[in-house]
């Protein structure tokens, strides 16, 4: 066991986390409540830690669980409402392990095994009806008494409350048990803890199967239907074929719509509303030509009015006014000179000639004229600052720069102005707009845009200092409307087409594929939820995956093979034997695991056809091995919990019934044996063989089934009979004989002098003879008894002769001429002394 024990928590070791926790909570608790179940959902859906966690114990593997509790039936009564049961007074099973309850058919047998097999949950039970012949009943409910550890309860039970689970353990075995076991798979009753832990372990991920597919199914799709017309699209495809797969890019990519696409609905609408596709290209022609144009003017206005354009503008404007300036300044600087006739033509031929002096003799290396470190070429004087100064803007002015380079820089500048575009109006751009087959949206557009080109020309033309403004972008702008050029250029190149030829079913099919993408660009939040929704489903998916009990199920078999098929195959073997019918060709073998419990059937064993065992034995035959199955099945459990019998020697023949009989009596030597029957010999065999036995007669009166009482003469022991004879009949035939007299009393002294007869032959059968031989018995059974008869005296059978001739008289009808006196109680009850004290003393010889 410890092997085994070792085995599985190495098992449980590879399994995970969840799974571990499971097997854990399962051997602390037997049984894992709702809240377990979510604690283990959660458990299941964490990520799992990549790092090594510390082993769970798993201790009660290994402990060794004792269960020796025994519980019993008391008592069944107040029945109201259940099949056609009312008797007075409660059906009593008494202290004896061993009860036998005798009826007739109809006596309510049967009603109350199917209510033991109700209060016990047997899965093959039929329901409790009320009396079928009065009116529905308003409550269906009886009083249970029973004992558990000693411990009595009593229970008001109802039939709509279900099984009792303290009377579960209950064992039946009817003629629906006996089927049951007949060429099907069945799991055993009984299953040891470590093998249950693999059932509870697959039930387990039954339920948390059933708890991730409820959650599943709470994830209902909230997408949109396809309307009808759109049903048959290529984009109804895509938009059904939705997947967890999807990228939130996929998702943009499928519900992209803008522009180009509007117009190309309504492209492919005017193909279908066109009647001279090639008029129609030369009007398309003619707004391409306009948007064309509008483009240019747009990229005119963009290419001038940007940063770079608007800094070199800048740039120019500032050299000019530099260049002006210092022009401005040197005509300044002459005519403000202290001499007249300075700028002169005297003046500049004087200049001209200290020009010469200074390079050919003066500074023939430098400059004219040289400032640094030099004197005057005229005066040959030191030159002061203000003299040098007064020299260079000499030079510049005799030579005339200062106001070339201002003229050039204007030039240049005045150049750049005429550069700059001129601004489309307000009306001009709606005019445009108009003409190239723009909507409304792109004349407030263009117009925001040149307005802000208008305020940087502004800025540019006036004379005042102002920071340029930046131009609006218009890059994307261009790029659409160069979009729709190519649209119209497409359209221009169909139209031709369909000119020559024209396919009208795949333009209405390709325009209605439009308008399905256009729907389905319409519902893109649905979209991004749907996608959100199948990919929760593939995870719950992935969750429900793991919760497949088939790594279970295989190592259940195996911890299956070595505790429960062995054993319980060498059981059904065993059993067979004690019930005389191990000469039948039948074995019982394992088939399969399911969800952790081994299935096992009984077949034909070394048949070369495999037929069902039904079609192949006799109802008898059948009858017994079910039977032994069902005590292999049943018998080893760790518990003492009552088995009941309903009819179980049904279609058994003489043999078989004794073997039954010895069986039944050997099981109530540990456990109560409850048996219903309605066979008397059945009832004889038990009471003859049993040390100790608990009998109950059942009957059907006039206010109902069910009734309990006394067993009647023929179903008791002689010994046991006699007595009640004596204490209890006789007793009451004195008393009406003392009280009501010979009239009354006659009938109840002939019953008693026919039934001490009948009991009289019973001594010959059962004590006498041994019982040896039996009425209506085939067999002599001597093994055990036959040396008794060597023990017979002439006095027993002088004794047995009196009796029997006495009583004769009162058992068969005498002549008119000699009617026989009924015997007063006084001698009826010597009589019955004598037979008492033989049959004591007999016994003792015999024993």
């Amino acid at each position: 066991m410890n092997n085994i024990s070792n085995d599985i928590k190495n098992w449980l070791y590879t399994q995970k986390d969840w799974l571990q926790e499971a097997a854990e909570r399962l051997l602390k608790n037997d049984d894992l409540t709702s809240h377990d179940i979510n604690e283990l959902v959660n458990l299941l859906k964490s990520p799992s830690i990549p790092q090594p966690q510390p082993k769970k114990v798993f201790a009660e593997l290994t402990s060794v669980s004792v269960q020796n509790s025994e519980l019993r039936l008391k008592s069944i009564g107040k029945i109201s409402g259940i099949e056609n049961l009312a008797p007075r007074q409660p059906l009593t099973f008494g202290t004896d392990n061993l009860v036998v309850i005798f009826g007739h058919n109809g006596s309510g047998k049967s009603s109350y095994s199917k209510i033991i097999k109700n209060i016990s949950g047997k899965p093959r039970t039929s329901t409790l009806k009320g009396n079928v012949f009065k009116d529905p009943p308003a409550s269906q409910n009886c009083e249970i008494v029973y004992t558990q550890e000693k411990q009595e309860h009593t229970l008001d039970w109802h039939t709509h409350t279900g099984p009792v689970d303290a009377l579960r353990v209950i064992d039946i075995f009817d003629t629906d048990e006996s089927q049951y076991y007949l060429g099907k798979e069945n799991p055993i009753s009984y299953t040891p803890s470590l093998v249950k832990l693999f059932e509870d372990l697959a039930k387990t991920c039954d339920d948390i199967k059933d708890k991730l597919l409820f959650e599943r199914n709470t994830l209902i799709s909230t997408l949109p239907d396809i309307p009808e017309i759109y049903l048959q699209t290529e984009a109804a495809t895509q938009y059904r074929n939705l997947s967890s797969s999807m990228s939130e890019n996929d998702v943009q990519l499928l519900t992209t719509w803008g522009d180009q696409q509007e117009a190309e609905i309504r492209a492919l609408d005017d193909r279908l509303k066109s009647s001279n596709p090639l008029e129609d290209a030369k009007k398309i022609q003619a707004t391409l030509s306009q948007l064309n144009s509008l483009i240019k003017r747009i990229e005119e206005v963009a290419s001038h009015y940007n940063k770079q354009k608007n800094e070199q503008i800048k740039i120019i404007k500032r050299t000019f006014e530099e260049k002006k300036k210092q022009a401005e300044d040197s005509a300044s600087i002459i005519n403000g000179q202290l001499l007249k006739g300075v700028g002169s033509d005297v003046w500049k031929s004087m200049w001209e000639a200290a020009r010469t002096y200074s390079t050919n003799f003066a500074y023939p290396t430098e400059h004219f004229p040289k400032l640094d470190s030099a004197k005057c070429v005229l005066c040959h004087q030191e030159l002061s600052f203000d003299a040098q100064q007064r020299l260079s803007n000499f030079e510049k002015f005799v030579q005339g720069k200062l106001e070339s380079d201002a003229k050039v820089a204007e030039a240049t500048y005045t150049h750049n102005l005429n550069l700059l575009p001129s601004i489309p109006s307000a009306i001009d751009t709606q005019t445009f707009c108009i003409a190239s087959g723009l909507k409304e949206d792109w004349v407030n557009y263009l117009n925001a845009y040149f307005d802000n080109a208008r305020l940087i020309r502004a800025v540019i033309l006036s004379e005042e200092k102002q920071d340029i403004t930046e131009i609006n972008t218009i890059a994307d702008a261009i790029h659409n409307l160069k979009q729709h050029c190519t649209f119209f250029e497409q359209q221009i190149t169909q139209l031709k087409k369909d000119a020559e030829s024209f396919n009208r079913s795949l333009v209405e099919k390709n325009k209605v594929n439009l308008e399905m993408k256009r729907w389905i660009s319409q519902q893109r939040a649905q979209i991004q939820t749907e996608v959100k929704r199948l990919k929760q489903i593939k995870q719950y998916d992935q969750w429900i995956a793991s919760t497949n009990s088939r790594t279970i199920s295989a190592k259940a078999g195996t911890v299956a093979d070595a505790l429960i098929t062995e054993s319980y195959v060498a059981r059904f073997n065993q059993e067979l034997q004690m019930l005389g019918a191990k000469h039948l060709k039948i074995e019982l073998i394992k088939t399969k695991t399911a969800k952790g419990r081994p299935l096992h059937r009984l077949q034909l064993k070394a048949a070369k056809h495999q037929f069902p065992i039904e079609s192949i034995l006799s109802e008898g035959e059948r009858r017994i091995i079910t039977l032994a199955a069902f005590l292999a099945d049943v018998s080893e459990k760790p518990f003492k919990a009552p088995f009941v019998f309903d009819d179980p020697i049904s279609s058994l023949d003489q043999t078989w019934e004794e073997r039954t009989i010895d069986r039944l009596i050997q099981l109530s030597q540990t456990r109560q044996v409850i048996v219903f029957t309605h066979r008397l010999s059945l009832l004889g065999m038990l009471s003859e063989k049993a040390d100790s036995i608990h009998t109950i007669h059942i009957r059907q009166e006039a206010w109902g089934a069910g009734e309990a009482g006394e067993i009647p003469l023929y179903g008791k022991k002689p010994e046991a009979a006699l007595k009640d004879l004596k204490g209890r009949r006789i007793t009451q035939a004195r008393k009406i004989l003392e009280t009501e007299g010979q009239e009354l009393y006659y009938p109840l002294a002939k019953a008693i002098c026919s039934d001490l007869r009948i009991l009289t032959e019973r001594i010959v059968e059962f004590v006498f003879l041994a019982d040896v031989i039996q009425r209506h018995r085939r067999t002599v059974n001597t093994q055990g008894k036959i040396h008794k008869l060597a023990q017979i005296n002439s006095s027993d059978c002088e004794l047995i002769e009196e009796i029997m001739t006495k009583y004769s008289c009162y058992e068969h009808s005498q002549s008119l001429e000699a009617p026989v006196q009924m015997p007063e109680p006084n001698e009826l009850d010597t009589d019955v002394d004598k037979l008492l004290e033989w049959h004591a003393e007999f016994s003792k010889r015999v024993a």
